[in-house]
């Protein structure tokens, strides 16, 4: 299996950005597609692209996907109310388990959701259970890597007319990143047009209507419990993840 990387950006502002494992004969076929999907954003034309290839040499890990639960709602206040209950929820079991005053998960999630607004990082945002910072650069963030979804599972989601690719690349990125020792994830799409954003937990991908704006930026944060950073950017980097 090889490992294809694909960043663009215009005048160092993210563009787009996707990850596949491909075996050596669909290098060509993906890579071509791959670099269509950077010139063809909605968010403009880059003027940098970097493809990287690469074997991949450690163990493949195969992931059961988290059931896709849609919610659907006209408003964004109502939308963020329903990602916040679901996000409360999980975040208080880690609380209480830690000794942690459960009050201040409120203010944790509040947070969370002014990193994503404020938009233009390019990778996720990781908060400790204190509301710690813990990515090594809080501009560039963290990238989840060495992912894909099987062939099987893209067909299955792309029959339902309601989803999308961008379905097919957050469902392989969620279900990583909730097996890779994250609490919960939390994502709006960087595609101005876009509205449509979720919340992972292992209790599934709640994909939550209108949870931004239209026009408005987006981003990803993970909750994260152990504050061994090292470790948990090895996990979610390194580890190869195929999603069935």
């Amino acid at each position: 299996m090889f490992s294809l990387k694909m960043r663009a950006s215009s005048n160092g502002n993210h563009v787009s950005g996707a990850e596949r494992l491909v075996k050596e004969e669909q290098i060509e076929e993906i890579s071509s597609e791959l670099i269509k999907r950077a010139m063809n954003h909605e968010n403009g034309v880059p003027d940098f692209i970097n493809l990287k290839v690469e074997k991949v040499t450690e163990k493949i890990n195969y992931i059961e996907h988290l059931k896709i639960k849609t919610v659907n709602s006209n408003l964004k206040e109502n939308s963020r109310e329903f990602a916040r209950n679901i996000l409360k929820k999980e975040l208080e079991k880690y609380f209480l388990k830690n000794g942690k005053d459960t009050e201040q998960i409120d203010g944790l999630i509040d947070y969370a959701f002014e990193i994503i607004d404020a938009g233009n990082m390019r990778g996720a945002a990781i908060l400790d259970l204190d509301g710690n910072r813990l990515e090594k650069s809080s501009d560039r963030g963290i990238r989840v890597r060495n992912i894909d979804t099987a062939e099987e599972l893209s067909k299955k989601i792309l029959k339902d007319e309601s989803l999308t690719e961008r379905t097919v690349d957050a469902i392989a990125i969620a279900t990583k990143v909730v097996n890779c020792d994250i609490i919960a994830e939390l994502c709006t799409s960087d595609n101005f047009s876009y509205t449509t954003g979720y919340v992972a937990t292992k209790g599934g991908y709640f994909r939550i209507l209108n949870l931004k704006d239209s026009g408005q930026v987006g981003g990803r944060v993970f909750f994260a419990e152990s504050s061994d950073i090292d470790e948990l950017y090895d996990k979610l980097e390194n580890m190869p993840v195929i999603v069935y």
